[in-house]
């Protein structure tokens, strides 16, 4: 070998060794680089498939197997009759208290295998029941961002939880590709058992986005503001706030907030004060159009905020598995979100699928939501 092939090769394996230990000392969930875009598509919109409260690994050695099968059927049904450029898993993943320590995580692969047939890339939320004895949060991180499709994140690790993070989205092949037009948040609400703690699946992790939590998004929004002006943006969490319970109080007449609304009273973060910091925060941050809860099988409905103007609407994502409580029909709630010019013209539009194949409760969640009157009976 020559001097010059010998030098050549050493600063090709060093260079390549470099690469090696900067992407080791990369958290999962941090790296960027291999993760795909979201980006819009060429008619400016982007759509989300939201698959809630999934709670995989119930009676794992008896009828739960079936009831897992059913649900993967649900996924792939809808995916096959929509095409979102996004899925968002809004929460219990797994039902942590029925599994076991040596495979809790291994759900994560089933539950994952239709998005990853689709090539599909998702982001999740994590629900009370991902926290248990023989589950933990952490190992459910390193699992699901072990798939070059998850987007999932911790963007700060001395935060409660884990998934409190935000995604950019940027503007269409065609137009201005670089800037990003919208935010998608996503926050841990907790809850749940310690892992491995005595006694076995006694909850004892508050359930609540903490304030911490709430001072870092009103941080990181006020940041994006400054780079990139007021963006369009989306929040998902699992467990909901106390505005979900104020707005149901308030009463959801089925012919202006349609959707089941079976599961009363919400079941909130907390005890109704808990989460007043993220609430707070929630209402101040510019251009929050909308949040999206899970947590609460039998509630399927979206609400104006109640005895607030120009606030973000309330969504109850719809029960999408066979696992968990209820017997409600299984369907995934779809959203897309259309720009007509740019950044302007901001339109979001929300419905159900069904898992077989109808669609209801289409609405258009905008400034006549609550005013407009829509069918009140449509199969859910």
């Amino acid at each position: 070998m020559s001097l010059t092939s010998l030098r050549f090769w050493i600063l090709f394996l060093t260079s390549f060794l470099i690469l090696v230990l900067l992407f080791s000392a990369i958290s999962p969930g941090d790296r960027d680089f291999i993760h795909p875009r979201l980006q819009l598509d060429q008619s400016g919109a982007l759509t989300i498939a939201i698959f809630a409260d999934l709670h995989y690994g119930e009676e794992e050695n008896g009828w739960g197997i079936d009831q897992d099968i059913k649900s993967t059927h649900v996924m792939r049904n809808v995916l096959g009759m929509e095409s979102p450029s996004l899925a968002v898993i809004n929460g219990d993943f797994i039902t942590g208290e029925n599994t076991f320590r040596e495979n809790s995580t291994e759900y994560v692969h089933r539950i994952v295998a239709p998005l990853v047939a689709h090539d599909l890339p998702w982001a999740s939320t994590y629900g009370n029941h991902d926290s248990k004895f023989n589950l933990s949060r952490e190992a459910l991180f390193q699992t699901e961002t072990s798939y070059p499709q998850s987007l999932t994140r911790q963007m700060d690790p001395s935060l409660p939880g884990m998934t409190n993070y935000y995604l950019l989205i940027y503007g269409p092949p065609s137009g201005n590709e670089e800037r990003p037009v919208a935010v998608l948040w996503f926050f841990d609400s907790r809850g749940g058992a310690s892992y491995q703690h005595e006694p076995a699946n006694e909850d004892d992790i508050p359930n609540w986005v903490a304030p911490e939590t709430a001072r870092w998004f009103s941080t990181q929004h006020q940041n994006l503001k400054a780079d990139y002006g007021i963006l369009l943006s989306l929040a998902f969490v699992h467990i909901p706030p106390h505005a979900f319970l104020d707005a149901q109080k308030g009463g959801l007449d089925p012919s202006h907030f349609p959707g089941v609304n079976d599961d009363v009273p919400v079941a909130i973060q907390g005890k109704g004060s808990e989460d007043t910091a993220f609430v707070d925060a929630l209402l101040a941050t510019e251009g929050l159009h909308s949040i999206y809860v899970g947590h609460d099988h039998g509630n399927a409905w979206c609400s104006t905020w109640p005895g607030r103007e120009k606030a973000p609407f309330l969504c109850c994502s719809k029960h999408s598995a066979y696992g968990g409580y209820g017997t409600w029909n299984r369907g995934v709630r779809m959203v897309r979100i259309s720009f007509g010019d740019g950044a302007k013209g901001c339109e979001v539009e929300t419905w159900v699928r069904m898992e077989n194949g109808d669609i209801v409760s289409r609405v258009s969640l905008n400034e006549t939501y609550g005013i407009d009157v829509y069918p009140t009976a449509d199969g859910e």
